[in-house]
């Protein structure tokens, strides 16, 4: 297989085939086909099999070597959109938008409230989670503060692995839509996500 990469290159690979090498390294010394097609069996395809949680994994009877080798591929491809300095990410499509909170999903693991900053150009700034014993509505002024500071124009509210449904948290976004509005500031979006889901408030017409 390796042979094969190096001659033709990855992309002449079948989804079973790229997972196997993947599974190779850590595995050593061990047929990796049956596992490699069983995963896909499972998962549909490779994208989900990548892109989905630790905890699904673990479920699916995977040891933790194996979780963090299937979690590098995203991670690269991320980390390459993010910090190519000759093309800001744009997040103003919701294609891009979830693509992008996917992959931030990837490192989450636990309820948590994001912050994605932007400019008027809609290109990210900087993300930031509040503490995990905040609550948005008490979070009003040091979310204004933080944009201030890092001079966004925009936000989207995320909520990874929310507890509670979008119809129950979306008066909180709308009272901080309305404080961020005096500063000048708006707020495009909020997203609830989880491995298997997500929900747009705009969408679902809550904002």
């Amino acid at each position: 297989m390796r042979e094969r990469i190096l001659a033709h290159g990855a992309e002449t690979l079948a989804d079973y085939e790229l997972l196997e090498v993947l599974l190779f390294y850590a595995i050593p010394r061990r047929d990796t086909k049956p596992q490699a097609k069983a995963l896909l069996a499972q998962f549909g395809n490779l994208g989900t099999l990548l892109q989905a949680s630790p905890t699904t994994l673990k479920d699916a009877g995977l040891n933790d070597r194996l979780i963090k080798l299937l979690q590098l591929p995203v991670l690269a491809a991320r980390s390459l959109v993010e910090h190519d300095g000759d093309l800001p990410l744009q997040l103003g499509s919701s294609d891009a938008l979830m693509r992008y909170l996917q992959g931030t999903l990837q490192g989450i693991s636990k309820p948590t409230i994001g912050l994605i900053c932007l400019d008027s150009k809609n290109s990210l700034i900087q993300e930031k989670n509040l503490d995990t014993k905040a609550s948005l509505r008490t979070s009003y002024r040091t979310i204004a503060c933080a944009l201030l500071e890092c001079h966004a124009t925009a936000l989207i509210v995320v909520y990874y692995h929310p507890q509670a449904p979008a119809t129950a948290l979306a008066a909180d976004v709308r009272g901080l839509k309305q404080a961020l509005r005096a500063l000048s500031i708006t707020l495009h979006e909020g997203i609830l996500i989880a491995p298997e889901w997500s929900v747009s408030m705009s969408e679902a017409g809550l904002l």
